[in-house]
């Protein structure tokens, strides 16, 4: 059997990608109006979507995550995830071509005060963190076992 789809393998790639939309999805439903801002900062949508997006994306978040713990459409969930991977990367991507940096407001809002240099090499390792659960993502989306997990 391939490691790849061994029931226990996918059963631990999904658990540890549910975490992290559970740890991303909780800041972010505490703090709507700092989540807006971060939304905001980005500088990619109309002022009208902002709002509507801060309050729903982490409730996206969390549905997805329970959705890969408790199997119900987990491989659906994880497509979704696929999905918000692939856009939270080009909206990093191109806040970091364009020079603005940005706090990506993946895990609530930054206390910390940082200088230029030091949020676009945040926003490298964020990037690069996305493309990982990108690929967990696709991995739990796309792999199949011949037994129930």
């Amino acid at each position: 059997m391939n490691w790849l789809v061994h029931p226990l393998v996918l059963r631990l790639s999904r658990w540890l990608l549910a975490a992290v939309m559970l740890f991303a999805a909780v800041p972010k439903l505490l703090d709507p109006p700092g989540f807006a801002q971060a939304v905001f900062a980005y500088g990619l949508l109309p002022m009208a979507l902002v709002a509507p997006l801060a309050l729903v994306l982490p409730w996206l978040e969390l549905l997805t995550a329970l959705g890969l713990v408790f199997g119900v459409a987990r491989r659906s969930a994880a497509a979704l995830i696929l999905v918000l991977m692939v856009v939270f990367t080009a909206g990093l991507g191109f806040n970091l071509a364009k020079g603005n940096p940005v706090d990506c407001g993946c895990f609530g809002t930054a206390k910390v005060q940082k200088t230029k240099d030091q949020r676009l090499f945040d926003m490298k390792m964020a990037l690069l963190r996305d493309l990982g659960l990108a690929l967990l993502a696709l991995h739990g989306a796309l792999a199949q076992t011949s037994k129930p997990e």
